[in-house]
């Protein structure tokens, strides 16, 4: 159903779009032709707005209430898509939309028409949001890949996104355990799984967010829900914690707007500790205030990190310099990417990375052998976690940082290094089949204890596993201490083995 808009409503309708990207670059005499120009129309939950393959889209659409899925050619979700964000990119093409988008609720959308969006499309704002839209698309690809190699239906999504309320969304939430006994029992990839977990939080995140909105109506700023640490890098395991921040646009005073972000904030990460999801012990969220800045804040901020040694403690750079944007409007990837590559070259701040990759081991020692505590509370145990699986992800990080890379998962950053000259293709495929063995041995043990009603754990008995587990636990634990040794040697830091 389509509605044309009336006078009274062009300004409602730029205020609104003035508060994401293109819009919010144009003048004040360009958004408000695009808003006088703009169509209303509505479209009623299980609605297909467009069609794989179809005709290409005769408008940009841009949502202003409820929300949409994107569906690929095998009819599953791709995508969960809000207030504020675009599709039908088509317009641009003249080629076939490449998913089928389908409204997943009452769902109404501003419509602008294909003159006006493709002027809007070729000034600088304009180039620059097509490019980040489809880097966008890009890593949600790569990362869907890993979650349909899983072999995870759609279920499990569906139901997130049907939830009215947090009680239906604490009930989704009790399936992950199950799923991923399954998914462990059939010899998935447990990298995959990792993935699985952290793409499910991601969408009981943004369910949470679009309630919250549904509730206390439009925040009065564009912003962006930004995971960090272990959820940035869609490496989760059943037992988690919350690592989170917001960034909202520069246009306004943060004190006028950051008390609507104070609640949202208490409302999701209040949502996501009644699924399971613990709060941070350090803090690190969104509900601190110290975690919620605007873009430009956070630019200056990650440049302290990165000039500052007081600053860049441990817990900040193993959360902090892992990040992605979840949900909303503003780019904040690229304004901390920006700080990152520039980063690399500062040899100080490099050698403080590569420290907190160096400043606990594996349990490995002199002769190679495995080395576990013989005395106190974990004698006789391997925390596969923080012994293993934490050293590797510091490892990548910074091996890609050296490369210039901005890629956030493990695996990914290993590859990349290798294929930039930073890390050697052994070096590589040595800490990438490590960092799997280590997640499957995590993932099983979580899985069992929890099947017994018992509190998850990272403790590990290597007497408890089958002899080629337990060789292979060796194996794994040995490459990360050769890694280990090899920074230490490139960038002449003392190392000594335990």
């Amino acid at each position: 159903m389509s509605a044309p808009m009336d006078a009274s409503r062009v300004e409602e309708v730029a205020r609104f779009l003035a508060r994401f990207a293109p819009f919010r670059d144009l003048d004040a005499a360009g958004l408000e032709d695009v808003a006088e120009h703009a169509e209303s129309r509505s479209f009623a939950p299980g609605t297909e707005i467009l069609h794989r393959a179809s005709e290409p889209a005769d408008h940009l659409f841009v949502i202003h209430r409820g929300g949409v899925d994107v569906l690929d050619d095998a009819d599953v979700v791709v995508e969960h898509m809000g207030p504020g964000e675009t599709f039908g990119l088509s317009v641009f093409s003249g080629l076939g939309p490449m998913f089928t988008v389908r409204a997943r609720e009452e769902t109404e959308c501003y419509l602008i028409d294909a003159h006006r969006a493709r002027a809007l499309m070729g000034t600088p704002a304009g180039l620059a949001s097509l490019a980040e839209h489809m880097a966008r698309w890009r890593e949600r690809d790569d990362v869907e890949r890993h979650v349909l190699r899983a072999g995870v239906n759609d279920r499990l999504p569906s139901e997130i996104a049907a939830a009215r309320e947090l009680p239906a969304l604490v009930e989704v939430s009790r399936q992950l355990p199950a799923m991923v006994a399954d998914l462990l029992e059939r010899g998935t990839d447990p990298v995959d799984v990792g993935h699985v977990v952290g793409m499910s939080i991601d969408r009981l995140t943004t369910r949470l967010i679009e309630l919250s909105v549904e509730e206390r109506g439009e925040p009065p700023e564009a912003f962006a829900w930004v995971a960090l640490g272990s959820a940035a890098r869609h490496e989760q395991a059943l037992t988690t914690d919350q690592d989170h921040a917001i960034a909202y646009g520069d246009g306004s005073d943060p004190d006028s707007i950051d008390p609507y972000f104070s609640t949202l904030a208490e409302t999701v990460t209040h949502g996501l500790e009644a699924c399971g999801i613990e709060r941070c012990r350090g803090n690190v969220m969104a509900v601190n205030p110290a975690w919620r800045r605007t873009k430009e804040a956070w630019h200056r901020r990650f440049e302290e990190y990165v000039a500052d040694p007081d600053l860049m403690g441990a817990r900040i750079t193993g959360i902090a310099f892992d990040y992605r944007r979840v949900t909303g409007a503003v780019d904040i990837e690229a304004t901390l990417d920006d700080v990152i590559r520039r980063a690399r070259r500062d040899r100080g701040f490099v050698r403080r990375l590569a420290m907190t990759a160096l400043e606990s081991g594996p349990p490995v020692g002199r002769h190679r052998d495995l080395a576990v505590k013989h005395r106190g509370e974990h004698a006789g145990r391997v925390d596969v976690k923080h012994e293993g699986i934490t050293i590797v992800t510091n490892l990548a990080r910074v091996y890609a940082i050296v490369a210039g890379l901005t890629e956030n998962r493990t695996a990914e950053r290993l590859r990349g290094a290798a294929s930039a000259g930073t890390i050697s293709d052994r070096t590589r495929d040595d800490l990438v089949e490590a960092f799997g063995l280590l997640w499957r041995i995590r993932l099983e043990r979580h899985s069992e204890l929890m099947a017994r009603g018992e509190q998850a754990d990272d403790l590990v008995d290597p007497a408890g596993l089958s002899p080629i587990s337990q060789r292979a636990l060796g194996g794994a634990l040995r490459v990360i201490a050769d890694a280990q040794d090899g920074l230490a040697r490139d960038l002449g830091i003392p190392h000594h083995r335990r």
